[in-house]
């Protein structure tokens, strides 16, 4: 190879690595409060996305605080989905004096629910959540419409299997939990979540007395404990009425699998 031609080769790797570093690696940065938040935004917003989570798995959305570096990587951030756990209440005046520019959305702004903040369980829910998604994405990035509207339809679909096969294949009608996570699931399903926790407070011995005669009149069949919760009270009350114990997390990245979970443990 002449020297000419060595020049040209070098000038051109010399350009592409120039566009390579110059060209950011996503179109947009978001920040989301809880881990099955990034599920559904990196659903609709694939590799065109980059998402930071504020509560790391294992903890709890109501006890967290979120460490230097976290808040740091808000500065990033061109959107923050707020969820409604008690983490947003607390933090969200810090966040917006991190980072003023970002742009706070209610995760949950299509829907009509009440106190309980856990929305993201349930199949009907998580397709008005995922539109909430598309439609920022889209207002934020319009370029890349078609490719989140595609992902945005695969989505939608698969929710909506979900829901066709829970509505086909759940038949117990009652199931117990320490923390009201899956209510909403539940309300989907038209079944009942029999929560050990009372208004935040572990239960006196009174209380989980009334919910073991409950759970025995509803024949209940399954006790569903979760990684961020105490354990020992629904083990106690599984003990007594002869129930299994099956391990969920509400907060795992994929709520659609854990949804899917939900109705294979509650067939």
């Amino acid at each position: 190879m002449n020297a000419k031609k060595l020049k040209m080769k070098s000038e051109k790797l010399k350009t592409l690595l120039i566009m390579f570093f110059m060209t950011p690696l996503f179109a947009l940065n978001i920040s989301v409060t809880i881990l099955p938040q990034k599920g559904v935004v990196k659903a609709i917003g694939g590799d065109k996305v980059s998402v930071n989570v504020m509560v790391p798995p294992g903890n709890s959305p109501a006890t967290y605080s979120p460490n230097f570096k976290q808040l740091k990587e808000l500065k990033k951030s061109d959107i923050y989905f707020t969820v409604g756990v008690p983490f947003d209440k607390k933090y969200i005046s810090k966040i917006k004096e991190i980072n003023p520019q970002i742009e706070i959305i209610d995760f949950g702004k299509y829907l009509k629910k009440d106190s309980n903040p856990h929305i993201w369980l349930s199949p009907a829910l998580l397709q008005l959540e995922s539109k909430v998604v598309l439609d920022t994405l889209l207002k934020h990035d319009p370029k890349n419409k078609n490719f989140y509207l595609k992902n945005y339809e695969t989505y939608i679909h698969k929710l909506a299997k979900l829901e066709t096969k829970g509505f086909n294949n759940i038949h117990q009608k009652a199931f117990i939990t320490f923390h009201p996570s899956f209510h909403y699931f539940a309300k989907d399903f038209m079944i009942k979540e029999i929560a050990i926790q009372k208004e935040g407070k572990s239960p006196s011995f009174a209380y989980l007395a009334k919910i073991i005669k409950l759970a025995k009149k509803d024949r209940v069949k399954t006790v569903i404990i979760s990684p961020e919760f105490p354990t020992k009270y629904a083990k106690i009350v599984a003990s007594k009425i002869g129930a299994e114990v099956v391990v969920i997390s509400p907060l795992n990245e994929n709520p659609s699998a854990t949804i899917n979970r939900l109705i294979e443990v509650l067939k």
